[in-house]
């Protein structure tokens, strides 16, 4: 994924986004959620497997979960790269738990501001016309920000294996819909958001590190 790629990944989630909000967002969860797919099986083990593996799940804080991976990945590189300068593996690690670490922190602060309520809140209440400002944290989506904040700039630096490390992302995104836990323009907006701190830290860090070769 080149830089090129990552910007107009951006631009092009963030537009959908913003026409999914006014557009199609209450037609495709209330579509969802009447659906025999809604929260399907597959979606809440495999989510929750997910979670488990990446430490999502393993402390009581939830601020300290989302965290823990992408601060594991950035304190080994800073190690690494301390102890061997020209070591790539080490400049990787940092890369990627450093942008991971910043898209999550950038999505709980967009999710502060705007306080929408999930799909699920509102299918129980039934009051569409106030989702937004009400304390609610579905937009952008927590659960996006942490996985494509951690494949979108593993796609960055080896863009051989753009398809395999889109698997686990593509699976996550589909499963916060079927399960009404979050919007469609929940979920692009935090692809977006993913995009443009790989491209903001691919920009920066260009002369530190790059792309493996295709």
């Amino acid at each position: 994924m080149s830089k090129r790629t990552l910007a107009l990944t951006a631009l092009v989630c963030a537009a959908l986004a913003l026409v999914s909000i006014f557009g199609f967002d209450r037609r495709i969860a209330e579509a969802v959620h009447a659906s025999f797919a809604a929260s399907a099986g597959v979606f809440v083990a495999g989510t929750q497997a997910l979670d488990m593996l990446a430490g999502r799940s393993l402390l009581h804080s939830h601020t300290l979960s989302n965290g823990l991976l992408g601060g594991v990945l950035f304190g080994l590189g800073i190690l690494l790269w301390l102890l061997r300068r020209g070591s790539t593996l080490a400049r990787a690690l940092v890369f990627t738990g450093g942008v991971q670490l910043a898209t999550i922190a950038a999505a709980y602060g967009l999710k502060e501001f705007f306080g929408r309520q999930r799909p699920y809140d509102i299918f129980g209440h039934g009051d569409w016309a106030h989702m937004w400002f009400v304390g609610g944290n579905s937009f952008p989506s927590g659960h996006i920000a942490f996985f494509w904040g951690l494949f979108v700039p593993l796609l960055y630096l080896f863009p051989r294996w753009r398809i395999p490390l889109l698997v686990i992302p593509l699976y996550i995104a589909l499963g916060r819909i079927d399960m009404s836990f979050h919007f469609l323009s929940d979920v692009l907006a935090s692809i977006a958001l993913a995009a443009v701190v790989t491209l903001a830290a691919a920009v920066l860090c260009g002369r530190w590190i790059k792309p493996a070769a295709r």
